[in-house]
Order: C-alpha cells, then structure tokens, then sequence
C-alpha cells in the first residue's frame, strides 16, 4: 500500500509543467489539499491501455516506463523528462514502474485542466476562447472558499458605520452618543443633515445641526442612512480595464436607489431610508466579483462573457456579502432576487424586493437594455404595489413628477 506521508511543497510544484504556469492561489490550493505518496521498489504506478483519471509526477527516485513494444526508458526525478507528467497520453501508452523506492504526486485530470484553462486567461496578450462555464466555476468557488474561511475580496465596512450600528443597537446609549459618533466623521455629519433637508425628509423648518438631523430622522433611519453613505467608499477598482465599469456600476446603483427611495415614500407601509440602502445593496455582488475577475485580464476584456457571468453570480454573492455583514433576511433577498423579474413572492404582500424590481425598470426606461426586459405591467412586482392600480403610463409619470426628487437623491449618493 502507498504511504500518503506528507503534503506536497508548493516548491516542488513550481518546477512542474504545467503546474508552474498555475495562479498562485490554485498552487495554494494543490499543496494543502494533494500528499506525497511513496511507493516501494517494483511497484506500478500504472498498466499499459489503463485510463485512470490521474496525471502523475516523479518527485523522488526512477521510474522505467515499457511501452506495447517493448521498448522501455528510464526516467530520474528532478530532471528535465521529470518535470512533466508520466505518460499524459490516455490511455496510458506504458507501464510504469518503479526501479527504486520512489515518491508521486497524483493530480486529478479535470482538476488540472480546469485549473490550466483558468491560468490561461490571466495571459492578457494571447488570444483564447474563453469557456463562460468553467470561469464562472471557478470564481464562484474560489469566492465561495474564502467566503468560508473570511477570505472574501471584499473591503470592510467602513468602520464608522459598524460603530453607528453597534451604538443604535445598545440600548444604554442615546441620541447624543450617536451624535458625537456621527459627528467625529464631517462628512457624514454634512450628508445627514443634507438628507434630513431633503425632499424625503423635510419638515418645518431648515435643520443645522447634526443632532437635530438625527432627531428628525429617527435612530433606525439614521442607522440605513449611515450604511448607504458607507457603501459609496466600496465601489472602487485598482485596475483601469474595470474602472469606467465601476463608475457604471455605482451610477446604475445610485440612480435604482434614488427611485427605490422615492418610490418608498410615495408606497403605504414602505420607509424611504429603508429603500435607499435596498437599492444601494442590490448589487452589492458584482463588487466581489469584479476583485476576483482582476487577476483574469482576457476575461475582463470579453465585456459579453464578463457581462453574463456577473448577471448568474450577482444574486448569489451578494447574499454571502450581506449575510457576512449581517443585514437582515428582506435586504438579503433584495440581492438575491432583484432580477428575477417574475418572482412572485408573497401574492398579497409587497416588499423591498418588489421596490427594488421597480426600481430598476424605471431606471431603465430610454436605454438600450430596456428592450431586452419585460413591460413594467407584466411583471408580479407592479400589481402587488400601489403602482399597480394604475397604468404603466401613470406610474411613469407618477415618477416623472417626482423627478425633482429623485435627482437631489442621487446628488446626495453622488456628492
């Protein structure tokens, strides 16, 4: 029997074709999870004809491969012969076996070839292919796994608003507790009061003062607020290719929540604040998605490909993010659902999700990619809300009246 002993230094690994061309986290990943098996002398690694599903290297002593024929070489660990496979062709063309005690690595063949393929496409100057299935495996594992291990490519939350959230939710600490947290961050101090004179807010009177923001406003609103705000310093990218894609992203985000937010005040039983932080985290997935995506340049040059993978991988890591972040069930399924345009849900019931379905359509209206969508008034979302009652052409211009509104939201979001 092999004795599997030990783990396979990602040394060893980088001497190995095609193993050295492998990213750095796949070769991570090979030397914690493949063992060094050392076999005695006389033992077969494998029979002529066989099939199995293992591409095997020589790490340590010789091996003597014999073809159908007869013919038979000789091949020594560390050289040259070594650092490729034994006998990559399947069915095997040799047999294999081991003139001294000798150690292997055995590499599962899909494993390999899904980790090549994936290793290719970070080569931005050759032209390739690209498979969207196996890409868009390997990022949602690869996210997925450091999801698990609180690895995630993801910038935390800005720590002022986990301090604001902490603060609101301890009941020994009040509104001037919140006030000197909030007020220790001038910009968002401004913004507050900004918010809390603006169209979804505004009462008698003009507001000057942080403390009479947050009054006005309310603790929990105050907390959605600080969030939303929070969320802006996210939407960034080190790498020019994604950069203007960024920028894309964050006025698409900013306008579907500026119209979630109006859409809220004008809907019975919805809160402004609440609908600005669902659409500011609806697509809260991509972020994670484009942080992974940086290290595959020929990837993110098939804007098609690229497109396609973030609008299957959005919703579910978008989940993971706000789940991490600890926002509660209803925002969860805002990520996870907002584009599913024909969920139905709760048949009685609206919710943000449907807001936020809303939202996005409305925000669509006169852009090439509202062809490609369904009519306002064919999907669930727009006969559960108030909308509903009426016309799509109504509800249009029920939003074109507020246009004003909307567009000192999305000031505020831009600022």
């Amino acid at each position: 029997m092999p004795n599997k002993d030990k783990h396979v230094d990602k040394a060893v690994l980088k001497q190995l074709q095609p193993l050295c061309n492998l990213l750095a986290d796949d070769l991570d990943d090979l030397a914690s999870n493949i063992r060094i098996e050392t076999l005695p002398s006389g033992s077969v690694l494998y029979s002529q004809g066989a099939a199995d599903p293992h591409t095997i290297y020589l790490i340590a002593g010789s091996v003597e491969l014999r073809d159908r024929d007869g013919q038979s070489s000789k091949i020594e660990a560390a050289s040259a012969t070594a650092r490729r496979p034994l006998s990559a062709q399947k069915p095997r063309n040799a047999t294999a076996t081991a003139l001294t005690e000798v150690a292997i690595i055995r590499i599962e063949d899909k494993l390999l070839e899904l980790m090549v393929n994936t290793s290719n496409l970070a080569q931005p100057n050759v032209p390739k292919t690209l498979d969207p299935n196996i890409i868009e495996e390997r990022l949602f594992g690869r996210i997925y796994q450091d999801y698990l291990e609180d690895k995630l490519l993801l910038p935390s939350m800005p720590d002022i608003a986990l301090r604001v959230r902490d603060a609101i939710d301890d009941q020994d600490r009040g509104i001037d507790d919140i006030t000197k947290l909030v007020q220790a961050d001038l910009p968002l101090a401004a913004r507050l009061v900004q918010v809390a004179n603006s169209p979804l807010y505004r009462g008698q009177g003009q507001i000057t003062s942080c403390r009479s923001a947050i009054t006005r406003l309310g603790l929990k609103q105050t907390r959605n607020l600080v969030y939303s705000f929070a969320l802006k310093q996210l939407f960034r990218s080190s790498l020019p290719a994604l950069r203007q894609r960024m920028i894309q992203l964050w006025q698409h985000t900013t306008s579907v929540a500026a119209i979630s937010a109006v859409l809220a005040k004008l809907t019975p039983d919805f809160e402004a604040d609440r609908g600005l932080l669902a659409g500011l985290s609806h697509d809260i997935g991509v972020l994670p998605i484009m942080a992974y995506a940086e290290r595959y340049p020929q990837l993110v040059n098939d804007g098609e490909v690229f497109d396609n993978i973030v609008a299957r991988l959005r919703g579910q890591i978008g989940a993971l993010v706000l789940r991490r972040w600890e926002f509660d069930d209803e925002l969860i399924n805002v990520a996870l659902e907002a584009e599913t345009w024909d969920r139905m849900g709760d048949p009685d019931k609206a919710d943000y999700v449907d807001l936020v379905i809303m939202a996005q359509l409305h925000s669509y209206i006169g852009t090439s990619r509202m062809s490609k969508l369904p009519a306002i008034d064919h999907v669930p979302a727009f006969k559960k809300l108030a909308l509903g009652k009426l016309s799509p052409r109504m509800s249009v211009q029920i939003l074109e009246d507020a246009r004003e509104d909307i567009t000192e939201v999305e000031k505020l979001l831009l600022g």
